[in-house]
């Protein structure tokens, strides 16, 4: 997002003021791609932390409206896929053992500020290319992707596959910022591009360890949408019925309600 014209300094400013963290942003190239690198710089290895810790630190950083609203989701979708996982009822009770709190708070503000930045309508994620093998954590060995990435996958309803590299490619924190932002689509929708940026990862991949972002005016008209369609065949029912069914599904939220007449075996309507 910063490549693609967030506004750096003010993600810069809001990230520092979250937490003991330094931001370095600088150009980089990956196999070939010139791409945005962010370091976020933690001073020490921190504890784990709690989801009580973090979401007090997020309301004690006076964030804009929209990126405290955007960072308390994020977390709150996190601690919803761990609890899950490890079968922990109490939210308040929770760790997050795969990060420290400065970083972790980093990642999701600074995440959240730079989209807010960017002023886009809408977000769309196509397919997530998620790694595979296996991850060393403090569960031990675990399959890529983990547990509490797959369950945000599912939460989000987003895409996704396997890639040929032996890496995870992404972290529960990146299937909840993407679960929280994007709706999914298996491919580009049709418009007009503005402008392309890409960020840099930190490991060494075979190829361009790139994530490319493209802001695109999109044409409305082609915009796909998902509909679910209900459907049922209404044996001898009066028209008193049918008239009175048509309102209530109305009013249950159904988009629309159409009545087609049939007539059945022995001219049963």
């Amino acid at each position: 997002t910063l490549d693609l014209g967030a506004d750096r300094e003010a993600v810069k400013e809001l990230i520092e003021a979250s937490g003991p963290v330094s931001v370095d942003i600088r150009e980089v190239v990956k196999k070939g791609i010139k791409a945005m690198d962010v370091r976020i710089n933690v001073p020490e290895r921190e504890h784990a932390c709690t989801y009580p810790e973090l979401v007090d630190s997020i309301k004690e950083a006076k964030l804009p409206s929209r990126v405290e609203a955007s960072a308390l989701d994020i977390f709150l979708k996190m601690a919803e896929a761990e609890s899950l996982v490890h079968g922990v009822d109490d939210l308040d009770k929770l760790h997050f053992h795969e990060v420290g709190q400065s970083d972790a708070l980093a990642d999701v503000i600074g995440s959240s500020a730079a989209i807010h930045s960017l002023g886009c309508d809408s977000v769309y994620c196509t397919p997530i290319n998620v790694g595979s093998g296996t991850i060393e954590c403090a569960h031990g060995t675990l399959p890529v992707p983990a547990p509490a990435t797959l369950e945000l996958l599912r939460k989000g309803k987003l895409y996704f596959r396997g890639g040929n590299e032996q890496k995870e490619l992404l972290t529960p924190t990146g299937a909840a910022i993407l679960s929280h932002f994007a709706r999914p689509v298996e491919t580009f929708p049709q418009g007009r591009v503005i402008s392309i940026g890409y960020g840099a990862g930190d490991t060494e991949l075979s190829g361009p360890n790139v994530l490319q972002g493209v802001i695109s005016e999109l044409d409305s008209c082609l915009i796909p949408d998902m509909i679910e369609v209900l459907e049922t065949n209404a044996d001898d029912v009066s028209g008193e019925v049918l008239g009175n069914l048509f309102e209530e599904l109305l009013a249950m939220g159904a988009r629309d309600v159409a009545i087609i007449p049939a007539t059945m075996k022995k001219g049963r309507p």
